[in-house]
């Protein structure tokens, strides 16, 4: 009989330290900072993220992350991440967070107002995100238009050079031949000079 009951408090001592220790746990892991996903914890949280400089933003937004990790799945975590995104690009990729945001179970969105702001925030991130990609698309646009237009600017540039060339040596044959016809017409005018006094000196010594 001693020993029945020595076995039953013995499990009944077991069990309380499994209960305590899952206890602690998850009195811990509720305790953590961001865990929380009331509407007045999140909408505190914005307004402070609105609040702080970008440097300031970026560590708030490293430190959910290590959290994430932490305590994976935590409700709280992934709406602070949602709602830090739209102040800080360190906060993750949107894609990453509106799928850990839709993988929430309802029950732990019970408040009306959560509902509602979760709406509003994801819609904004669906905006931010289309903007993000158009930019990066008329960035792409740019820059091969750009390349177009350099590409295109050292061709006429060779060819402006080319033809400049060829001007110049058009213009240095011309100058060349006009020089030749001077000469020519130089040298025709001796001939006919020394012809004019060779018929002088024939015409002299005849009388």
């Amino acid at each position: 009989m001693q020993k029945v009951s020595l076995l039953l408090i013995l499990l009944l001592l077991a069990g309380c330290a499994r209960f305590n220790s899952g206890w602690s746990e998850d009195s811990g892991r509720h305790d953590a900072p961001y865990t929380q996903s009331s509407f007045d914890e999140l909408l505190a949280f914005g307004a402070n993220m609105a609040n702080i400089p970008p440097l300031s933003r970026s560590e708030v937004c490293s430190t959910l992350l290590k959290r994430q990790k932490d305590y994976p799945g935590t409700t709280g975590i992934e709406l602070h991440l949602m709602v830090g995104r739209l102040f800080s690009d360190t906060c993750g990729d949107i894609p990453e967070i509106l799928k850990g945001v839709g993988s929430i179970p309802p029950e732990n969105l019970s408040d009306e107002r959560v509902q509602k702001l979760v709406s509003i925030y994801t819609e904004a991130l669906k905006r931010s995100q289309a903007v993000s990609i158009k930019l990066s698309s008329l960035e792409r646009k740019h820059k091969k238009l750009q390349s177009v237009l350099e590409s295109k600017n050292v061709s006429r540039s060779k060819k402006n050079t080319t033809i400049s060339k060829k001007t110049e040596d058009e213009s240095k044959k011309t100058e060349d031949e006009s020089k030749k016809n001077e000469t020519q017409l130089l040298r025709e005018k001796l001939e006919a000079i020394r012809s004019m006094e060779k018929h002088l000196d024939e015409s002299g010594d005849a009388n």
